[in-house]
């Protein structure tokens, strides 16, 4: 299977549009309490509070976490408890929460936001009977009761305004799509996602950056029709860790059987083979996979050079085996190893030793030679060319090819199978 290679994309949230969802889900009184027990000067008080936003909620992404200021008025009631309590004091004041609320993600996706913050007023002495004192040390002394509240609030309207997981899937979805990178012979780009990754979420030019990883074995398709991809659901995220923006391809070289018996009888042809002063003439040739190597079956005739009548020349047909290998210094894919199959050795031993015998096998390998050198060239300048540009939909996808490995060998039922293999730095863009 091809290597797992990761690839980044990075999704980025103003925090301008953070602030708007968050001022139109706050129009409401932003903390209404009635006759609370709450801590005061003289041990215990009872507070009755209406707090209303008298402003834009302003929201700044930096230092990687969202920093909100809501500015607001409270009409407040203060009252000392038991028998004192027609004892009332009345406020009418300004004030401002600031605030900062952490983020990071759950399973689900979902944004689990954690807000802390600070409660400040204008001028917020109060006079209660004999007690003076200040409507924040109050606040400041029932965080638990006044603050909590208000910033796990913050904290809900946060998580029901962004949530990327929608964005996310979009684009998980989108890596599926085949990129079609080269035209003749048609040249696909499959990726295989396999994992989707997340980092802590970030900020950056006063956004909220979410930075994405996906796992994928990439591949090269040659065909005509892009080839089907079924997206699987998104899963639960990974952590975002080690190194990314790689790539590592496998694109084949495909060389049907029929296609390299005709070049190799072509080359026979043109070359006549001889063994001592017999002279080789191959009129037919077919190679058939067979496992661990390939058979070769030949129809051939052995000629004597003084025997101008051909009177005493041989014909017959026989099967040899060799084993494909690719050799890389001349670019070329061989059989090499040629000799007789078992039953055809019989037969060559038995009619025609004397005039052939193991030499066929030798000379033919000579035929046995194919190089796709150029194809080899073409292919590696196509996808080098086709990386250099964005390719794709959803998810556009560029690079830069680093190397280009040793192509390696095998066959199928098909043909002979080069796999060039190519390795470099991706970049990934969603288009959400």
């Amino acid at each position: 299977p091809p290597p797992v290679s990761s690839m980044n994309v990075t999704l980025a949230v103003p925090a301008a549009d953070i602030a708007r969802l968050l001022n139109e889900q706050t129009n409401k009184p932003i903390a209404s309490l009635r006759d609370q027990n709450v801590k005061c000067a003289v041990g215990s008080c009872k507070l009755t509070m209406d707090a209303k936003r008298t402003g834009p909620i302003a929201v700044v992404a930096q230092n990687g976490a969202l920093r909100i200021g809501v500015p607001f008025a409270v009409n407040a009631q203060l009252s000392l408890p038991g028998m004192l309590s027609a004892v009332k004091a009345n406020a009418n004041l300004g004030g401002r929460i600031d605030a900062s609320a952490a983020l990071s993600f759950a399973n689900d996706w979902q944004v689990r936001p954690e807000t802390e913050g600070t409660v400040k007023f204008q001028n917020g002495r109060i006079h209660l009977g004999p007690m003076n004192t200040d409507l924040a040390d109050v606040w400041n002394a029932n965080a638990e009761l006044l603050s909590r509240p208000l910033f796990r609030a913050f904290d809900a309207k946060i998580a029901a305004g962004v949530h990327p997981r929608g964005a996310i899937a979009k684009f998980w979805t989108g890596v599926f799509t085949p990129i079609k990178v080269s035209q003749a012979p048609t040249t696909w780009l499959v990726l295989q996602p396999e994992r989707i990754r997340i980092g802590a979420p970030a900020t950056a030019n006063n956004a909220l950056i979410l930075n994405l990883g996906v796992d994928v074995r990439a591949r090269m398709a040659v065909q005509d029709d892009a080839p089907s991809a079924k997206p699987t659901p998104l899963p639960a995220p990974a952590q975002l860790k080690g190194e990314t923006n790689r790539f590592a391809v496998a694109v084949p070289v495909v060389l049907s059987y029929e296609t390299a018996a005709k070049l190799a009888l072509d080359q026979l042809k043109k070359k006549p083979l001889r063994a001592g002063s017999h002279g080789l003439r191959i009129d037919k040739l077919q190679i058939i996979p067979s496992g661990q190597d390939v058979v070769v079956a030949a129809s051939f005739c052995v000629t004597q050079n003084w025997d101008p009548t051909d009177a005493l020349s041989g014909c017959g047909s026989g099967y040899l085996r060799g084993t494909p290998e690719y050799d890389a210094k001349a670019r070329a894919i061989r059989i090499v190893g040629v000799h007789y199959d078992i039953l055809t050795e019989d037969l060559m031993l038995k009619v025609m030793h004397s005039l052939a015998g193991p030499e066929l096998g030798h000379e033919l390998e000579k035929g046995l030679k194919f190089d796709i050198g150029k194809d080899i060239d073409r292919i590696e300048r196509d996808v080098a060319a086709a990386l250099t540009k964005p390719q794709g939909g959803v998810v556009s996808v560029l690079g830069k090819v680093d190397r280009f490995g040793t192509p390696s060998l095998t066959w199928t039922k098909e043909g002979f199978l080069a796999t060039v293999s190519a390795e470099g730095s991706l970049h990934a863009e969603a288009h959400l």
